[in-house]
């Protein structure tokens, strides 16, 4: 944690996915987890929540925030 690998590996999807034609990105993560947060810093604008849409790997469900990316 702390050393930017989270944007490292984004900024190389992202670029991927540009070189291939695509414009609009979508995700969706955990709901409170660390990775929410990552997120909205690295440029992502937050959708929405839907509740009780996955699962903990410990079980019990948990709800979904979604994500989306403009490239340009």
């Amino acid at each position: 944690r702390g050393k930017g690998l989270a944007r490292l590996l984004m900024d190389a999807a992202e670029r991927e996915a540009a070189s291939r034609g695509k414009t609009l990105l979508v995700l969706d993560t955990a709901t409170g987890s660390d990775a929410e947060a990552i997120y909205p810093r690295l440029g992502w604008q937050r959708v929405g929540v839907i509740p009780d849409y996955a699962l903990w790997p410990e079980g019990g469900f948990c709800a979904t925030t979604l994500f989306y990316k403009r490239l340009t």
